[in-house]
């Protein structure tokens, strides 16, 4: 890697914390940042309409001006000092004209997928199918996505490198004192069951269950519920409140509709909360029965029936902190930087990122021990 020239092309999203989010490997591996900037100028503002009239990107999810004018910096860039790789980190969001204009790029193109397939479909079976071959790599965060990415461009083309997590400033706390009440956190609104979220607030309302419930999202579906004196909302709040409330949450409380990776689930294991969510696309990649539980999409029964036993025995939550830390150390960012530089290599030598799949499976192993407190040590 020392020797590679990656080029990362970034986005931050408004919704992720400041420590969070994809773009923070760019940070890990090294890369040389493109990132999109917004401007308010009346020039900008008017060639941005004019684009928008001339160049329309339904088939794309928050693709605008600017992000447009990245990946002419990525073009003019590359021109003028060709790196080995072009990693373009949300392929969903930022990728268009470095695929129309493909053979102006003489180094390889990797791009990351973040969405679940039937999100993309259109664009990948229709929009954009005679582009796609311009895709030297697929990184995908779930493998629920490996099925439907590798029919688009080719199984060999396809490999699942995790999202990662910063596990030194998502850490741990003090361990947790026996409370007078159970504390659940939901964080986000991207693709969660609100309605069975809905229903877990009413039945734990109705079986009078010591239960504290924080919402942390910029918007939310919850019904009158939302008005219950044990349901507190939070949005725009600093890291340091999130890590806090992360922390003194007995879990994370997340049912979602569908999944690949996501931010919150690795937030809360990092800080040794264990996860309760559903079984549903990514989910089970970064959950398993150790860190938290995992049920049936739409299930509130069981789920109420598990609060209820929480209530009961706060040690069944308090148990599962230190395997919920574990569980994020597989996904530091020093971890998925290490095997994301194996496909940069492969890549960047002419091979398949699918070839590097043997190289990456000795890193199963834990590269790291956690001293407790989230700093670690090389074994």
């Amino acid at each position: 890697m020392d020797e590679l020239r990656v080029m990362c092309v970034v986005k931050r999203w408004e919704n992720h914390t400041t420590s969070g989010g994809y773009d923070q490997l760019a940070r890990a591996v090294g890369g040389e940042v493109v990132r999109r900037r917004t401007g308010r100028g009346i020039v900008r503002r008017v060639w941005a309409r004019l684009w928008r009239q001339f160049f329309p990107k339904g088939y794309l999810f928050d693709y605008r001006f600017d992000d447009w004018l990245v990946e002419v910096r990525v073009l003019v860039r590359s021109w003028w000092r060709p790196p080995d790789v072009v990693h373009v980190l949300y392929g969903d969001e930022q990728l268009d004209l470095l695929l129309r204009r493909r053979q102006l790029l003489s180094c390889p193109l990797i791009a990351t997928f973040h969405l679940p397939p039937y999100r993309v479909r259109e664009r990948f079976e229709e929009t954009q199918r005679h582009l796609v071959s311009g895709i030297d790599a697929a990184v995908v965060v779930a493998r629920n996505q490996l099925q439907a990415f590798g029919n688009w461009l080719g199984v060999n083309r396809v490999i699942y490198v995790p999202h990662g997590i910063d596990t030194d400033r998502f850490c741990p706390g003090e361990r947790l004192p026996r409370r007078d009440c159970v504390r659940l956190i939901t964080v986000g609104d991207q693709m969660r069951d609100w309605k069975a979220l809905d229903e877990i607030i009413d039945q734990c309302q109705a079986r009078k269950l010591a239960v504290r419930f924080d919402i942390v999202a910029l918007k939310h579906g919850l019904s009158g519920l939302a008005h219950l004196p044990n349901v507190y909302f939070h949005s725009w709040i600093p890291e340091e409140h999130l890590i806090r409330l992360y922390r003194e949450a007995h879990a994370l409380l997340v049912p979602m509709s569908d999944a690949t990776a996501n931010n919150a689930v690795l937030e809360a294991l990092a800080c040794g909360t264990p996860v309760i969510s559903t079984a549903v696309g990514g989910i089970p990649d970064y959950v398993d029965k150790t860190c938290g539980w995992l049920f049936e999409k739409s299930e509130v029964d069981r789920i109420v029936k598990l609060i209820g036993d929480i209530c009961n025995e706060q040690e069944i939550a308090l148990s599962r902190r230190s395997a919920a830390r574990s569980k994020a150390l597989d996904f530091s960012w020093q971890r998925v930087a290490a095997k994301m530089r194996i496909v940069y290599e492969a890549v960047a030598n002419g091979r398949s990122p699918a070839s590097a799949a043997d190289e990456l499976r000795p890193l199963q192993k834990n590269l790291w021990v956690d001293s407790g407190s989230g700093s670690r040590h090389n074994v």
